[in-house]
């Protein structure tokens, strides 16, 4: 894993932490372990997949584009997961640029805690990543 990777898995983790804060308790904890536990800066598809997830809420991607840096990610050639890495990267750039980092006073994401475990994290991440293996 390159410096790059990891310094997004922590961006990423610590901003999904803040979004299930005060919500269902399993996704917290998982974000945590992810964020200040013991898996702290450790990388998993999961953790790009919400991201893409999160990004495709907000209109930074389409489906097809979403399957195909999964396929990146999942891929044997770690060229391909630093592309992903830098195409994350970059779309989550923007989101934060346009819309602004997570917060619970933005109120362009009022709606995320409540749908969080419907849109972002849920059982289609998890399809999606043991599909492309």
């Amino acid at each position: 894993m390159t410096i790059n990777t990891k310094k997004l898995v922590g961006l990423i983790s610590a901003e999904h932490y803040k979004i299930t804060e005060d919500t269902e308790g399993s996704l917290n904890y998982l974000w945590f372990m992810y964020h200040e536990g013991v898996n702290k800066g450790e990388f998993r598809p999961f953790i790009f997949m919400s991201e893409l997830m999160l990004l495709k809420k907000y209109d930074y991607i389409e489906k097809e584009e979403l399957q195909n840096i999964m396929a990146m990610i999942n891929s044997s050639d770690l060229d391909n997961l630093d592309i992903a890495t830098l195409c994350i990267h970059t779309l989550r750039n923007k989101r934060i640029k346009e819309k602004g980092e997570y917060s619970n006073d933005n109120k362009i994401y009022l709606d995320l805690k409540n749908i969080y475990s419907s849109d972002i994290l849920n059982h289609e991440v998890f399809s999606e990543i043991i599909k492309t293996k």
